[in-house]
């Protein structure tokens, strides 16, 4: 059974398309790396799958009720706001009482090993770093303990380790069984981590497969105006942007 199905999602906003005419489900297992330059519509084509802004066409989750809602999926947002100085542990203890669950639910103590932070748990959270605060907040999505997390640039901000360290979770989810959406913009981290790759381009679907098939030199001039290198490592493919195509 599909984690989330789009049918023909579009969306305009003052009669400027953003999102045109996207049709795609997620599987379980699915590590899917979502891609495009700034602008493509990326966060507003997560937003619009999980009903948090109105278009038109149909998404699996955008009809559920909240608390049906809440059971099903995850959803970590760019936006990193921590408004409240509570401590790591009642921050992340969020995400399972986004579920009704209990403060000390497994999920929670399973989500802060995950992302390294037990020794993090009685920090006050508004006294990390933007980074560390940017691991908490996955952890929290984390402890909801749902089929299908959605994160929208979760990496950003990290150091390289923690980047790595934080895709190598959610692959690890996919590989457990979890559908995983997150946008990127790390090619070669979506490369290495990814099970499939989805590229907006100008808020259409312009390609969607493995990123050995995604991520070819045409694609890569006329979506993202870059010439790379490609080379083949005992970690996976990498990709090193050389130049600008236009000028």
């Amino acid at each position: 059974m599909s984690l989330l199905t789009l049918d023909h999602l579009s969306l305009s906003r003052n009669d400027t398309p953003v999102l045109r005419d996207i049709s795609l489900s997620i599987e379980p297992g699915e590590c899917v790396g979502l891609l495009g330059p700034n602008g493509a519509g990326k966060s507003t084509l997560m937003r619009a799958a999980l009903g948090l802004v109105p278009a038109s066409g149909q998404s699996s989750l955008a009809r559920l009720r909240a608390a049906d809602r809440a059971a099903r999926v995850a959803w970590l947002p760019q936006a990193r706001e921590i408004a409240w100085p509570v401590s790591v542990a009642h921050l992340v203890s969020l995400g399972a009482m986004a579920r009704g669950r209990a403060e000390d639910h497994p999920s929670v103590a399973a989500a802060m090993a995950r992302m390294g932070l037990e020794t993090y748990r009685d920090r006050v959270a508004t006294a990390l770093s933007g980074g560390e605060q940017a691991r908490v907040l996955l952890a929290r999505a984390l402890a909801q303990d749902t089929p299908l997390l959605m994160a929208d640039e979760p990496v950003a901000g990290l150091d390289p380790a923690q980047q790595i360290r934080s895709m190598r979770v959610l692959r690890a989810l996919a590989d457990e069984g979890r559908g995983i959406v997150v946008s990127l913009h790390d090619l070669g981290l979506a490369a290495r981590h990814c099970t499939r790759l989805l590229v907006l381009h100008r808020g259409a679907l312009v390609a969607d497969g493995p990123p050995e098939t995604v991520l070819t030199p045409d694609l890569l001039a006329g979506v993202f105006d870059i010439i790379a290198h490609r080379a083949d490592t005992p970690e996976g493919p990498s990709f090193q942007p050389l130049a600008t195509v236009s000028q």
